[in-house]
Parts: C-alpha cells; sequence; structure tokens
C-alpha cells in the first residue's frame, strides 16, 4: 500500500467506524436492556374530549418481525385527582373518526421527545360521545376510575389512531401520559453496530499507521545534487 492510499483508506475508515460506533451506542442507551424506549410520564391536557394522534400508516409489519421481532406499544394514563377516570386506547382510524365525529377534540400534528414538548390543531363541535370503554372498536384500550390504565399492543399492519379521553367520555382531559415502543431485537443489534464500529476503526488506525510508514517513493538513481551526471566523453582514437 503506498503512503497516499494508507492515509486516505484510513481516514475514511476511522471517519465511518466513529459513525457506525456512535449509532451503535446511542441505540443502545436509548432502548436499554429491555429493547424499549420510552417516554414520560408528561402531562397530557386539553379542554376538549379527546386527545388524539394523527393517523399512523403501518406497513409490513410482519417482513419487520422476522428481523426484529415482535415490535409492541406500550401507552399509559394516569388520572390527576378526579374522579372521571382516565382511557387510553388505539383503534382503526375510520373507526375512532366515526366516534368521534362531530365532538370536540384536538389531534396531536407532531411532537419531541427531548424536551418533551406536543404541537395540536384544535377541531371545534359540540357532539356528546358515549364512555370510551363501551366502544367495540378499539384493538387495544384500558381504563381506570382511579390510578393508572396501562395496554401493550403488537404492531399490525393498517391505520391507527391512539386516543386518551377521561373514562365517561366527558371533556377537559388531564391525565399523565407514557409512550413507549418495544423492539425485541434492539438491544442485540445495537451491539452488533458498536462491535462493526470499533473494527472499522481499528481497521482505519491500522491502515494509517502502515500508509505514514510507507516509503515517500523512489529515489532516482545517479541524482546527486539535484543534476545528473555527466557520462565522460569517450577517448576512443585520441593518442
Amino acid at each position: 500500500m503506498s503512503r497516499r492510499a494508507g492515509i486516505i483508506v484510513g481516514c475514511c475508515l476511522l471517519a465511518l467506524g466513529s459513525l457506525v460506533a456512535v449509532s451503535g451506542l446511542v441505540l443502545l442507551v436509548a432502548f436499554g436492556s429491555a429493547g424499549g424506549l420510552h417516554t414520560g410520564p408528561h402531562p397530557l391536557t386539553t379542554s376538549s374530549r379527546a386527545l388524539v394522534s394523527s393517523v399512523a400508516d403501518i406497513s409490513n409489519a410482519g417482513a419487520s418481525d422476522a428481523v426484529l421481532g415482535q415490535s409492541r406499544i406500550d401507552l399509559s394514563a394516569t388520572t390527576r385527582g378526579d374522579d372521571r377516570g382516565a382511557f387510553v386506547g388505539i383503534g382503526p382510524a375510520d373507526a375512532v373518526d366515526r366516534y368521534l365525529g362531530g365532538a370536540a377534540i384536538e389531534v396531536v400534528t407532531d411532537f419531541d421527545v427531548a424536551p418533551f414538548q406536543l404541537s395540536t390543531q384544535p377541531r371545534a363541535g359540540s357532539a356528546t360521545v358515549g364512555a370510551p370503554g363501551s366502544q367495540d372498536f378499539w384493538v387495544a384500550h384500558a381504563e381506570t376510575r382511579s390510578g393508572t390504565a396501562q395496554l401493550s399492543w403488537t404492531v399490525r399492519d393498517g391505520d391507527y389512531r391512539v386516543v386518551f379521553m377521561n373514562a365517561d367520555g366527558s371533556p377537559v382531559v388531564n391525565v399523565d401520559g407514557t409512550f413507549g415502543i418495544v423492539v425485541p431485537a434492539a438491544r442485540p443489534l445495537s451491539f452488533a453496530t458498536l462491535v462493526v464500529g470499533l473494527v472499522l476503526l481499528a481497521g482505519g488506525v491500522l491502515a494509517l499507521i502502515l500508509g505514514l510508514r510507507a516509503p515517500t517513493g523512489p529515489v532516482e538513481a545517479g541524482v546527486a545534487g539535484g543534476r545528473p551526471e555527466q557520462s565522460p566523453e569517450p577517448t576512443a582514437g585520441r593518442r
């Protein structure tokens, strides 16, 4: 390997290895020992009847299960000192829209994890709704009159919305909510990514050392003082 090639390859491997290793470390810290990423609890409040997520379009869940394991979503809602209870549910988007049609709700359009912040869009309405727990379209739901309502749902293909409400369907929701996603293969994949990054870093260091030790290039033969030696003139024929 030439000096220049060794230095270039070494620098490239060091840059790539650093990126991969940091990514693996971040994933390992984020998903923790149980392979889950959780936030909260955080206050979730709205003066309307429900805090509703935007539509989650999930596809190819079966294919990802083969690689990542059966991923699941964990949600909880904890009452904050009133007797109206707390409800949290995941339902098909069209069924949720029919249930809450005409009622005042607040739709989450975006959110940040650190720091936690929700961006919402209120939708005016005057319709009343029945207690959410009495509806039969939820794919997963939980409710409590006091304490914490918790659910876990294995991710499946489809269009879904997450809904936080009072257990009696009344307006002015005020609960503490938690959000989480569990990926069974997250921890081993994080370790694998970290190991690959460390291997690339080691390869980069080795290539850089070899490149720095390589000779700069062949020295031209017969060069002295920067000028080529002159051959003596032929003496044949001289007496």
